[in-house]
Parts: C-alpha cells; sequence; structure tokens
C-alpha cells in the first residue's frame, strides 16, 4: 500500500460520500492537484516527473477501486458488471474558471 492509497481513502472517508461519483470527484481533486504542485516554479529538481507521479496516483486509484469493488461483493454477494468503463482512469477536461476582479 503505498502512502497515496492512504491519502485517498482517508479522504474519501472524510468525505462521508463513498459513491462512485464522490469519488471521482475526490481522484479528479488528487489529479489536479500534483499537477499545481509539480508546475511550481519552485519546486526542488529530483522530484519524479508529472507523468511519473500522474501514474502512480492511477496506480493508487486502481487499488482503492478494486477494494471498494470487493467491498460491494461483500456486502451484496454480487459482483459488479466488468463491462462498465473503468472511471479510475478516465479524466474530465478541465474547465477555466473566469475571475471576479472588480
Amino acid at each position: 500500500m503505498s502512502a497515496l492509497t492512504s491519502v485517498l481513502r482517508q479522504a474519501i472517508q472524510r468525505s462521508n460520500d463513498t459513491t462512485v461519483e464522490g469519488r471521482q470527484r475526490i481522484y479528479a481533486s488528487a489529479r489536479r492537484g500534483i499537477e499545481r504542485l509539480l508546475a511550481r516554479a519552485d519546486m526542488p529538481t529530483g522530484h519524479d516527473s508529472l507523468p511519473t507521479q500522474l501514474h502512480r496516483l492511477e496506480e493508487a486509484i486502481k487499488e482503492v477501486e478494486r477494494e471498494f469493488s470487493a467491498d460491494d461483493r461483500d456486502h451484496t454477494g454480487l459482483q459488479l458488471d466488468s463491462n462498465l468503463p473503468d472511471l479510475s482512469t478516465e479524466r474530465r477536461p478541465r474547465r477555466s474558471r473566469a475571475k471576479n476582479r472588480t
């Protein structure tokens, strides 16, 4: 288990929204956070590249989603439909936010 996996689990628990949609919001926020952090000009050299960090995050997301799938099977006795898309790797396009300047 990676530190990213632990952070994702804690964020989901704190949000009290363990639905697929709630988890997807948390994953999207984590992706944006990594992108912002690595884009900072004052980031020390020697840190892994953005693609490497995002890959690690995606692996952590897959691990968390596997756990939720196992929990769903344990509680319902049903297995989730394997034909559903893997939402843990889908990324929505970023929306630009217009800033109010007064």
